[in-house]
């Protein structure tokens, strides 16, 4: 900690003043005072004691607190200007100031932030400047001797994607998945919860998608499960997007309409041959000619609100519409359609779906609805059918493609989450045949940290609301899920929080960073996280001789 390097991560953006010594201290040493009123009073009082949980992870002995240390108190005062905010939204100021401070044989951490969100970043900051010293008396915590620490993220969106529909993940793998999120300073937890090969949310309001859809009772996510897991992430700094993709990726779930009187809900579940109705299997997609769909949809839509507590930012879908299934569909329909550009129907599809949404919110328009980038999402398409004022754009294609800058020049916020250096899952190879996937090569951490695609000469650079790092579950279950993201998911944290300047000539990254990250692995694996090796341990050892 005190040689050359800060070991903080993500890298604060304001200035950081450490001091060169450090002094031993014992966990019983805390001591948490704070003002703050409430609601911001108990999440805070939960953020102090995952703090204190925290720096304990890092002790390796615990008969340590009998030896004599420098420090007999740890104080640490925390100071919020609004205590009322309790819920991230896109303008939530997370900025802190964290000042250390030693006097005689106390030592005092000063916290001020504008809200309980950058006061819970600036304690995730101190217990990075707290360490054991295997050295020190057989071991001991230390903590830095003085320091000032400005910060604040670069972008308000800094987002996660797990899909835990083609395989299924415990409420267990996915509350590592928020410690990981929270030690690396993300901020948005999005949820793919649902897909064509399951439905494991199980939703208040329509019982049935669950129950015909999960891949047993078993695999089901229960609303107070979802419930907990909200909270569980708000306390460390995180929102949670339940995202239930349609009209397309639908299938288990949705077949059980006929029985019920309602009509075909999906049509082309589980159709074969896979290829001509979707791109990959089982096949699926709701049904535009049943208003039955639409009913379902904003109750739907009602439960994922009440479950997230979340109505600022919502996520549709609308990802991958194969147009053949449609119209294989709507030649035996006996609905007349004028259509002659089924994207059109896409379209319409699409506007009743948003009005359901506005319905099942009390009539109120959630400001921010996300939806993937897709034919519907250029033009003509996109000025017909999706109102700039409300749609954000979930930019998935590669970054050489046209689509970012599109957006952005026709006025769409949009949120970046390029396929060739931000999807996690790609890279190991094919999970039907042999051969390499659409989507390798695999995306090693130099990659993700390396993307910083607003370096290039984009307009309206300001519409890019921030990042978000995606991990589909074809080829990965949660025995696997910690390696998949970290330390991954973190390189991608610090492009997204402190954006540091990279050599676009080089692309060579300081040998500061490798250091940084790798500590930063080391306290992922402390907190319970399974992060893959960064590199080996003998590079550890003998700094400067790796690179």
């Amino acid at each position: 900690m005190l040689c050359g390097s800060t070991q903080l991560w993500p890298q604060p953006t304001g200035p950081v003043t450490l001091g060169s010594k450090a002094l031993t201290f014992n966990h019983n040493h805390f001591k948490f005072e704070s003002d703050v009123a409430e609601p911001a009073k108990v999440l805070l009082q939960e953020a102090f004691a995952l703090f204190n949980d925290n720096v304990i992870s890092l002790v390796e002995r615990s008969d340590y607190v009998k030896e004599k240390a420098d420090l007999t108190e740890f104080l640490i005062k925390v100071n919020i200007g609004d205590a009322k905010i309790t819920k991230l939204t896109l303008q939530t100021d997370e900025s802190y100031t964290l000042v250390v401070k030693p006097l005689d044989s106390t030592i005092s951490a000063n916290i001020t932030a504008k809200t309980f969100f950058g006061a819970r970043s600036a304690l995730e900051t101190l217990s990075q400047l707290i360490w054991w010293d295997p050295y020190s008396n057989e071991g001991m915590l230390k903590v830095i001797k003085g320091a000032t620490v400005k910060d604040k993220p670069t972008f308000s969106y800094r987002g996660l994607m797990v899909d835990t529909s083609r395989n299924f993940m415990s409420i267990d793998s996915l509350r590592r998945v928020l410690e990981g999120m929270a030690a690396s300073k993300l901020n948005v937890f999005h949820w793919h919860v649902t897909d064509s090969q399951s439905f494991p949310l199980e939703a208040p309001s329509v019982p049935l998608l669950s129950k015909t859809g999960s891949y047993s009772p078993e695999m089901t996510y229960s609303p107070a499960e979802v419930k907990d897991l909200v909270h569980f992430a708000r306390v460390r700094g995180i929102r949670v997007i339940l995202e239930v993709d349609t009209p397309a990726h639908v299938g288990n779930g949705w077949a059980w309409g006929p029985t019920k009187g309602l009509g075909e809900l999906a049509v082309c579940i589980n159709e074969r041959p896979w290829s001509l109705y979707c791109g990959e299997p089982p096949c699926g997609q709701l049904n535009p000619d049943n208003p039955h769909v639409y009913e379902i949809l904003e109750k739907l839509y009602k439960d994922l609100l009440d479950l997230s507590d979340e109505n600022e930012i919502f996520h549709i879908g609308g990802d991958e519409v194969n147009l053949e299934c449609w119209s294989q569909h709507l030649q035996k329909s006996s609905t007349v359609y004028n259509f002659t550009d089924l994207h059109d129907l896409w379209g319409e599809f699409t506007v009743k779906a948003m009005n359901k949404l506005t319905a099942a919110n009390a009539g109120k328009q959630i400001p921010h609805v996300i939806i993937w980038s897709s034919k519907l999402t250029k033009r003509p398409y996109i000025t017909k059918y999706l109102n700039k004022s409300q749609i954000v754009v979930q930019s998935w294609g590669a970054s050489q493609w046209s689509d970012t800058p599109d957006l952005l020049s026709d006025g769409y916020k949009i949120i970046i989450s390029h396929v060739d250096a931000w999807y996690l899952d790609c890279g190991f190879g094919r999970w039907r045949e042999t051969g390499e996937a659409a989507c390798d090569p695999y995306r090693p951490w130099q990659t993700v940290y390396n993307h910083r695609p607003w370096q290039q000469q984009y307009v309206n650079k300001k519409l890019i609301l921030g990042g978000e790092a995606c991990l589909w579950s074809e080829q990965f279950d949660e025995g696997s899920l910690d390696a998949r993201l970290w330390p991954r998911a973190a390189a991608f944290a610090e492009r997204m929080w402190s954006d540091p300047q990279i050599d676009l000539t080089t692309l060579n990254i300081q040998e500061d960073v490798y250091t940084r990250l790798n500590t930063h692995r080391d306290r992922l694996v402390k907190r319970g996280l399974r992060a893959e090796a960064l590199w080996p341990e003998w590079c550890v050892q003998n700094p400067g001789m790796c690179l």
